[in-house]
């Protein structure tokens, strides 16, 4: 049997999962190789942690050329284009052309198209605004902090409510909870609408109970830097400190190869993740290539969109890596994605709320959402143990 290659694009939460989980699935004639621009990886959880000053920036993150399961190849280049069709890839490095893809792109941060985000805000979603957030907390004495989310989707959705409340419960701490406005601004019209309004009304009763103010429907349009507002058409509001949340999109190469559908991304089948031609009939476009993780857009049966999450990207390179390995091996083809994902939502003080469910059940995902505990704020930290299990030191 001639040897296979499997290109996964991208070594993110989801491409990492696919590498390693396929490794072990197939034989070592089969090259797996992971193509990712970046040199370092962390979690996106760890942000949170960043901001709060409990990690420091050498503590949650690793070096991509340390990937510990041999048998992957890391390939540091940039992605220009890529062909479905004929499952190439062209990178700033060269061609390369596989038997099978795996997209794991994510979504892309796009600070620059909102005007004044990058002069004002400390994006939230990079180590360096993480940590930007920290060091103006230790010199912060009192006055307006916002929390803005610029647009929908966007990755990790608890994210903006954890952030909120680990600020308020740091402000706290720290003696200034009495010179200290907390508010949050997003678009969406409740918190997690995908999850279900009795989780968001959950969201809200934690914010209400720690005095921050939260205002939904809020398309911000600018950022004034010059004079420390925040701009929703004709009004406008103050603020101090502005943690932001970016807009988000597509990679450049994923649009360019026509690929992406009205929500911006990637339209895949909700239990294989194959590129779909029609979300209607499920028609596959692409035999062979897979989009998982934050690019990939499922529709569910509410015509909502699965949450971008880490949880779902890890399933899905779980589902996608059985698949190919499948494929490869002549074994029957394994169980789909299943939809079900969790989270645990951080509320400050050592408590986390765990929340979990079905987001494949009819008529609309069936989720709940537990009360905090320090057992959940536990487990939330265990997803850091992923990064001694996918590096070496």
């Amino acid at each position: 049997m001639d040897g296979k290659t499997i290109l996964i694009l991208g070594g993110g939460w989801g491409g990492l999962t696919a590498a390693h989980h396929l490794r072990g699935l197939v034989s070592s004639e089969h090259r797996i190789v992971v193509i990712e621009r970046a040199t370092t990886f962390s979690l996106g959880v760890s942000n949170l942690h960043l901001m709060t000053g409990e990690r420091q920036p050498q503590q949650v993150q690793r070096d991509m050329a340390k990937l510990k399961r041999p048998g992957i190849e890391w390939l540091h280049a940039e992605i220009k284009a890529v062909d479905p069709q004929n499952r190439e890839v062209e990178t700033d490095g060269g061609t390369l052309r596989g038997d099978y893809l795996v997209l794991a792109l994510g979504a892309e941060l796009a600070p620059g198209s909102l005007p004044g985000f990058e002069e004002a805000a400390h994006d939230l979603y990079e180590t360096a605004g993480a940590v930007a957030i920290h060091d103006e907390l230790e010199r912060f004495e009192g006055g307006r902090i916002a929390v803005l989310v610029t647009g929908a989707p966007f990755r990790c959705p608890a994210a903006p409510y954890e952030a909120a409340m680990l600020l308020e419960a740091w402000t706290r701490e720290h003696g200034i909870r009495d010179q200290v406005e907390i508010d949050l601004y997003t678009p969406e019209g409740i918190p997690m609408a995908v999850a279900g309004p009795e989780v968001g009304e959950a969201l809200k009763s934690f914010m209400d109970d720690r005095g921050i103010g939260h205002h939904f429907d809020h398309q911000v349009t600018q950022i004034a830097p010059s004079v420390g507002e925040i701009r929703f058409g004709d009004e406008a509001v103050p603020y101090d400190l502005l943690v932001g949340i970016p807009p988000h999109r597509a990679p450049e190469a994923l649009q360019q190869a026509g690929i992406t559908d009205p929500s911006g991304y990637v339209p895949v089948h909700p239990q294989t993740l194959e590129l779909l031609s029609d979300v209607d009939t499920l028609e596959i476009h692409y035999p062979g290539v897979y989009a998982i993780g934050d690019v990939a857009a499922v529709r569910l049966l509410n015509s909502m969109l699965l949450p971008k999450a880490g949880v779902f990207a890890e399933g899905q390179a779980q589902t996608v890596a059985a698949a190919i390995a499948a494929d490869i091996n002549g074994d029957d083809t394994p169980k789909g994605f299943d939809g079900d994902g969790f989270c645990y939502v951080d509320v400050g003080d050592g408590l986390a709320a765990y929340g979990a469910g079905d987001f494949y059940a009819y008529p609309a995902p069936r989720i709940r959402l537990d009360s905090p505990s320090a057992e959940g704020h536990r487990a939330k930290g265990e997803y850091e143990s992923l990064l001694d299990t996918w590096f070496n030191d």
